[in-house]
């Protein structure tokens, strides 16, 4: 099992965080990564959720939640991708900090296909491309709270 985290400090109180990570179906809004994002089914958010991610490369993949607990955080678990990987669980753990502020950590547990090979390539290749990933997310979760705007490809602040 591979383990890649990330942590951002925010200069927003824990609950107005959590409005936007609790919008699970808008991580296109904040995820430069991600073109388009929707709910699949009629739960939109908390234990069971589920959406489908598509991203500028014109891959997909999906996310259930499987652990929510409001204004701390969820995980939930990647399927439907093309990643050569068995699993992959995400974590989301929002921590309050003095003076309206909060702490993001974001959490990535994977187990590559393959063997010692995949092991290998998890280490060489996909901890270096998830790692890029999940600061740009964090990133881009800080931007679009500082600007209200949609963050797009690479970062950029999309027209309000």
């Amino acid at each position: 099992m591979h383990t890649i985290a990330v942590k951002r400090e925010l200069k927003n109180k824990v609950e107005t965080v959590w409005e936007v990570l609790d919008n699970y179906g808008a991580i296109y809004k904040y995820n430069p990564g991600v073109e388009t994002s929707e709910i699949l089914g009629t739960k939109k958010t908390g234990l069971g959720a589920s959406r489908v991610c598509h991203f500028y490369d014109g891959s997909s993949l999906k996310e259930t939640i499987t652990k929510y607990v409001p204004n701390q955080g969820y995980s939930f678990v990647l399927s439907d991708f093309a990643l050569p990987l068995k699993t992959a669980t995400t974590h989301f753990q929002l921590e309050p900090l003095p003076g309206n502020r909060c702490s993001l950590s974001v959490t990535i547990e994977f187990e590559p296909k393959f063997g010692p090979l995949g092991w290998l390539m998890a280490k060489l290749l996909m901890r270096p491309m998830l790692t890029k990933a999940l600061n740009g997310l964090t990133k881009g979760l800080e931007d679009h709270m500082r600007s209200g705007r949609t963050i797009g490809k690479d970062g950029a602040l999309l027209a309000a």
